[in-house]
């Protein structure tokens, strides 16, 4: 899904699931292309690492594509995202497409969560309900709970970029999301055991 804060994908009936590197490697290559060009063009060196991210998004969709012969609409979405933002950056010289680029797919993450509600297609009883069983209502709390989190995560990237150093936002981006995602699924476990229970 090439994004960092997104609920862990189901796996698909009938399909291999993709491998977690597919979603994570093109945020390392982005991660250690910033620290190289870094070093020596340090005014333009996150315009030219958002731009490495973009291709190596692009080259992990269409392996898995080719590997795997399936992909989500997520992975796509978030390539096409990505490309666009770094495109943008290039064109107008202007860094704050990257910095803004997870801004905005976390507020749309939310958005269509708690669109999903509103139109009986839960979100995130699609990416969770292979996996686990619960009531429709209960599926609802949970969808308004990772909106809530989209929403922060939102808010968040927006505090950081604005407040910190342009290193400390890289860093975080890759090393900082990705656990705050994991620690957020972790406390949601309770309610899930609660109110449901895990499909065999």
């Amino acid at each position: 899904m090439t994004e960092e804060t997104l609920p862990p994908a189901a796996k698909l009936e009938g399909k291999k699931k993709l491998p977690f590197w597919i979603d994570f490697g093109p945020l390392l290559i982005f991660f250690a292309a910033f620290h190289y060009f870094k070093r020596g063009n340090p005014d333009d060196a996150l315009i030219w690492a958002a731009g490495v991210l973009a291709v190596a998004a692009v080259i992990a969709l269409i392996y898995a594509w080719l590997k795997y012969k399936h992909t989500s609409p997520i992975l796509i979405f978030s390539t096409v995202v990505i490309g666009g933002f770094a495109l943008a950056a290039f064109i107008f010289d202007d860094k704050r497409f990257v910095f803004m680029k997870p801004t905005v797919m976390n507020a749309i993450f939310g958005a269509a969560v708690l669109g999903g509600i509103l139109f009986k297609k839960n979100v995130i009883k699609m990416f969770m309900g292979p996996a686990f069983e619960l009531p429709d209502d209960k599926w609802n709390v949970m969808a308004v709970r990772w909106a809530l989190f989209f929403f922060a995560m939102a808010i968040l990237n927006e505090l950081i970029w604005r407040n910190m150093s342009e290193s400390f936002w890289a860093n975080f981006k890759v090393f900082g999301f990705l656990p705050l995602t994991i620690l957020f699924t972790a406390t949601q476990i309770p309610f899930l055991t609660k109110y449901g229970k895990m499909r065999e």
